[in-house]
C-alpha cells in the first residue's frame, strides 16, 4: 500500500513539474541593463525556436523568415501551434520561454501603455477599452523591436501604441470610418478653433479655419460632417414637451401620394376636351389608365390605322393638353411626367 501511494505521489509531482505554472509578472520597471538582458534572452530565444521549428518541419524551410523581429515572430505565430508544441516537447519549452520574455517585457511597460492610453480619453471609446489597444500595440513593438538599435523599449513602444490607439479610435469614435490621417486632422481643426475663439473673442468661421489649417473649405466641410454628432429620431426638441423629432419630419410616402392623386385628377379633367380617339391614343400610348404602354405600331394595329396617324393624333392631343393647362396656369409638366 505504501509503495502505490509513493508511485501516485512521484507521478503526480513529474505530471507538475511538466506543466508550466501560472507566473504573475511584477510590472516593476526595468534597468537599461535588465531590459538589454531580457531583450538578448528574447531575441536568442526568438531565434532559437524559429530554428527548432524548421528543424523538425523540413517542410517550413521553403517559408524560412528573413532574420528580422517582425518576420519572425509572424513565422512564430503562424507554425507554432498546439499540435506542434504537443508533438514535440523541445518546441513546446521553447515557445513557453518565448512567451515567458514577452509578457515579462509587456509587464514592465505597462505603465507606459496605460499612460499612453490616457491622452486619447476624450474620445468616444471607454478607458478599457483604449487600454486594451495599447497593449496591443505594445505587444506589437515588442515583437517588431530590433536590439541592435541600442534604443529603450519604451521608445520605441510609445510609436507603436499610439498609432494602435489611433486607427481605434478613428475606426470606432464615428460612424464613418476614419483614417489616422483624418483623425490627426481634426485635432488640429480643434487646436485651431479654440486659439481662434480665445484670441479673438468669437467662434470662428469655416473660412477663417481652413485658412489656418491650409486646408479647402470643401475638405473641411466634407471632414466636419462625418464627424458630426448623431441625433436620434426619438429626441425631444424641448425639455418642456414630449415632441420628437420624428414628428417633425415630414412624411415623403403620403407627399408623393397626394401629388399623385392631384395629377390624375388634373389630368383627368383636361382630358375631358379631347375626342375618344385622342383619349384612347394616349392612353394606351403612356398607361394613363393602368393597362401599360404601347409602342406606335401597337396602337395602330389596335384601332387599324397606320403608326404615322396614330404619331399625329398624339401630338395632336397632347398640344390641346398644353393649350389647356396653360389656360388654367397649370404647368404642363406636371402632366405627363
Amino acid at each position: 500500500m505504501k509503495s502505490a501511494r509513493k508511485k501516485r505521489s512521484a507521478v503526480a509531482t513529474d505530471t507538475a513539474s511538466d506543466t508550466p505554472a501560472l507566473t504573475t509578472f511584477s510590472s516593476d520597471l526595468l534597468t537599461p541593463e535588465e531590459e538589454r538582458e531580457l531583450l538578448s534572452s528574447f531575441w536568442d530565444c526568438k531565434n532559437e525556436l524559429v530554428r527548432t521549428l524548421m528543424r523538425h518541419f523540413p517542410n517550413l524551410r521553403a517559408s524560412r523568415p528573413p532574420f528580422e523581429p517582425w518576420p519572425m515572430a509572424q513565422f512564430i505565430r503562424e507554425f507554432c501551434t498546439e499540435e506542434s508544441c504537443d508533438d514535440h516537447p523541445a518546441i513546446r519549452r521553447l515557445h513557453d520561454k518565448y512567451v515567458h520574455f514577452k509578457h515579462r517585457l509587456a509587464s514592465a511597460n505597462i505603465r507606459l501603455a496605460a499612460h499612453v492610453a490616457k491622452r486619447f480619453r476624450h474620445h468616444a471609446l471607454s478607458y478599457s477599452d483604449l487600454l486594451q489597444e495599447a497593449v496591443c500595440g505594445l505587444m506589437q513593438a515588442i515583437d517588431r523591436f530590433d536590439v541592435s538599435h541600442g534604443t529603450r523599449l519604451a521608445t520605441y513602444a510609445t510609436w507603436w501604441i499610439r498609432q494602435t490607439l489611433q486607427i481605434a479610435v478613428a475606426r470606432q469614435s464615428h460612424l464613418v470610418s476614419l483614417s489616422p490621417h483624418h483623425l490627426q486632422e481634426l485635432g488640429l481643426l480643434q487646436q485651431e478653433s479654440e486659439a481662434l475663439a480665445h484670441g479673438g473673442k468669437h467662434l470662428p468661421s469655416p473660412q477663417e479655419l481652413a485658412s489656418r489649417t491650409g486646408s479647402s473649405l470643401e475638405h473641411l466641410t466634407h471632414l466636419q460632417t462625418a464627424t458630426r454628432t448623431p441625433v436620434s429620431l426619438n429626441a425631444v426638441l424641448d425639455d418642456d414637451s414630449d415632441f420628437k423629432l420624428t414628428e417633425a419630419m415630414p412624411d415623403n410616402t403620403s407627399t408623393t401620394a397626394q401629388t399623385n392623386n392631384e395629377r390624375q385628377e388634373a389630368l383627368g379633367f383636361l382630358m375631358e376636351n379631347l375626342r375618344p380617339r385622342e383619349r384612347k391614343v394616349l392612353d394606351l400610348r403612356f398607361g394613363l389608365t393602368g393597362s401599360g404602354t404601347h409602342s406606335l405600331r401597337q396602337i395602330g394595329h389596335l384601332l387599324r390605322i397606320s403608326k404615322e396617324r396614330v404619331r399625329q393624333i398624339q401630338n395632336r392631343a397632347l398640344e390641346k393638353l398644353r393649350a389647356s393647362a396653360e389656360r388654367v396656369g397649370w404647368e404642363p409638366s406636371l402632366l405627363l411626367d
